[in-house]
């Protein structure tokens, strides 16, 4: 009832859209300061726009440049030229703009994997102009991590040891405990064959330290760490593999279909094998061979791991706003874009391989409670 409510708000809007128009001058000189404005919330919780004004948007400032300002008051809607929608910050057919000029560009933001997604934002057709989203493919930037190539390249032999004579056995840190991939099945079987310490909200040993401090703990006696994701969708990575790689001792196991994110041999992929049995006699093979294990953190010569701030995204944003170049784009069909094009899969035990996920399935309208 409540997502048939909303498409009727929704018929109601588009219908009547194009009759709203903003009751003031507009200030259309290329040159003026961009106002960029949150229209909904992040999750739960309101922008702090002091500390974004100050912290990206003066001379000194993280953007090195005083042209942009953000702001949460809808009055500015008509002085705006960016109106932000998080796609978990509340987004409603009845608490839409009542206006939309032809200047402004509306921006879709997210970090959340489809399933996570209300399924309104999937029917926002010709409604965003932009994305800001983890996916390689958004015109904005938004992701939790990159990698590039050094500019010096440490040619020296690295001798350091890594193994220390650990013992194989892994370690997890869960806090979803209900994967759309279905990641608790592959690792119950995997379990069988090593032993897997499992830390965070799905488990009765809680991480009650800051979690640099619980993954140095883990270290200590585990050679392994399972940087299995919630979903399996393109270009869907997260912190859980970085947060590993600058510990600089654990070899990531990632659960991924985009190995093309990870540091070149840094990760051991568990899609590579042909069943959880077969990943974990791999993993018992490595722990054998300290030469072989120590392979693994040869990337740290070549290769660097960078982690954007969480603003970044709003430095794009406002060099786009001032890029008179930048051409007219409207995204047609946010389904396709958000939920066809994620191509999301789910790992089934009986098969021992993933297969695809409906479209229907995956968007939820409820914002998930978890």
């Amino acid at each position: 009832m409540k997502l048939l409510i909303d498409y009727h708000y929704a018929h109601i809007f588009y219908q009547n859209q194009e009759s709203k128009i903003c009751q003031k001058n507009i200030n259309l000189n290329k040159n003026k300061i961009k106002k960029i404005l949150f229209w909904t919330k992040i999750f739960s919780s309101p922008i702090d726009t002091n500390y974004l004004n100050n912290f990206l948007f003066t001379s000194s400032g993280h953007c090195h440049t005083d042209q942009c300002q953000v702001s949460n008051n809808r009055q500015e809607l008509c002085d705006s030229d960016a109106v932000i929608f998080h796609a978990r910050g509340g987004i409603k057919m009845y608490d839409m703009p009542k206006a939309r000029l032809s200047h402004q560009r509306y921006v879709l933001l997210t970090k959340e994997p489809p399933y996570k997604t209300t399924a309104i934002v999937g029917h926002l057709n010709y409604f965003f102009n932009w994305t800001a989203t983890y996916r390689l493919d958004s015109d904005i930037d938004y992701q939790y991590f990159r990698w590039r190539r050094k500019d010096k390249i440490n040619t020296e032999i690295n001798q350091q040891s890594y193994l220390n004579n650990r013992q194989v056995r892994a370690a997890s840190m869960i806090s979803n405990c209900y994967s759309q991939n279905n990641r608790e099945d592959y690792l119950k079987r995997l379990n069988s064959i090593i032993p897997i310490t499992h830390i965070g909200f799905c488990s009765w040993n809680k991480c009650r330290k800051k979690r640099y401090e619980c993954l140095n703990e883990l270290a200590d006696t585990h050679p392994f760490y399972l940087a299995f994701e919630n979903s399996l969708c393109r270009d869907y990575v997260t912190e859980k593999y970085a947060n590993v790689i600058i510990n600089h001792r654990m070899i990531p196991i990632v659960f991924s279909k985009n190995s093309n994110l990870y540091i070149p041999n840094s990760f051991i992929d568990a899609n590579q094998f042909s069943s959880p049995e077969d990943l974990g006699q791999f993993l018992i093979k490595i722990v054998k061979n300290s030469t072989l294990y120590d392979s693994y953190f040869k990337w740290i010569n070549e290769y660097e791991l960078i982690i954007p701030d969480e603003n970044d995204y709003l430095c794009e944003l406002c060099q786009k706003l001032h890029n008179s170049k930048e051409s007219y784009k409207v995204y047609d069909s946010m389904k396709k874009w958000l939920y066809d094009d994620a191509k999301c899969q789910r790992w089934i035990s009986k098969l021992n391989k993933t297969i695809d996920i409906s479209v229907d399935e995956t968007m939820d309208y409820e914002d998930p409670w978890f």
